[in-house]
């Protein structure tokens, strides 16, 4: 009692005590809920210590150093960029079902999407010429096959863009980014699983009480595109402009 936390794990457990009063008409689930402030000393919060380590900025802070928390986030971004175009080729669609930007169209999570894709087919055609692609069709068909095996150098030179992403952010500011990220990665293994919110009030639960976590201790959390964009398109803009 009196933990952050103990609040929504209260009223994950009242509502699973409702729903089970409800469902049978359980006399015992009624009594508990009936003297409910006797009910609630009763109740212990236990979780694994992995999870919490894992998820919880704070944790997260207190165990990683800066250098380890950056280059987790610029993995995760570098990766993210290159699985969006590698997924539209592997099902044989346009990347980003082949939209392209309304007129006057600025700063918007589908123009960001646009954006680092193209940085992306960039890079990858860099590494191309200097991987023998003479011809532009030899280039295509080197790039495709690095973004395809999500190649160790076109990684490495992605990731260069999304460290500077993250540097302007202090070490709570990069632990909060790592914790929403894996949050994040918890949420879709969830969806995977085909767990819904009503059979795991405790779990929706936590998740909405991180996430409330680290919107506080960020404010607004900048989408994976969003952060990409924010030096991987002058990066490529400025290289452009000096050939």
């Amino acid at each position: 009692d009196g933990a952050p936390e103990s609040d929504i794990h209260e009223d994950a457990v009242k509502q699973l005590l409702e729903w089970h009063l409800e469902a049978t008409g359980s006399e015992k689930a009624r009594a508990l809920l009936a003297d409910w402030d006797t009910t609630r000393g009763h109740i212990a919060w236990i979780m694994p210590k992995a999870l919490l380590q894992y998820q919880d900025a704070d944790e997260i802070l207190a165990a990683r150093s800066r250098k380890e928390l950056a280059e987790e986030l610029a993995t995760a971004l570098a990766a993210h960029q290159i699985a969006q175009v590698k997924a539209a080729w592997k099902r044989g669609k346009p990347v980003h079902s082949g939209k392209t930007p309304g007129y006057g169209d600025r700063d918007t999570e589908e123009m960001f999407r646009l954006l680092n894709s193209y940085t992306v087919l960039e890079q990858a055609q860099v590494l191309a010429g200097k991987r023998g692609g003479a011809s532009k069709a030899e280039r295509d068909k080197i790039a495709r096959n690095l973004i395809l095996t999500e190649d160790f150098a076109l990684m490495a030179a992605l990731s260069k863009h999304a460290r500077k992403a993250v540097d302007s952010y202090d070490d709570a500011g990069l632990a909060t980014l790592v914790a929403n990220k894996r949050l994040d990665d918890f949420k879709r293994a969830l969806s995977l699983r085909n767990i819904l919110s009503m059979d795991s009030p405790g779990t929706y639960a936590w998740i909405l009480h991180q996430n409330a976590k680290n919107r506080a201790a960020l404010g607004e959390i900048p989408s994976f595109d969003a952060l990409f964009a924010q030096h991987a398109v002058p990066d490529v803009a400025s290289r452009h402009a000096a050939e």
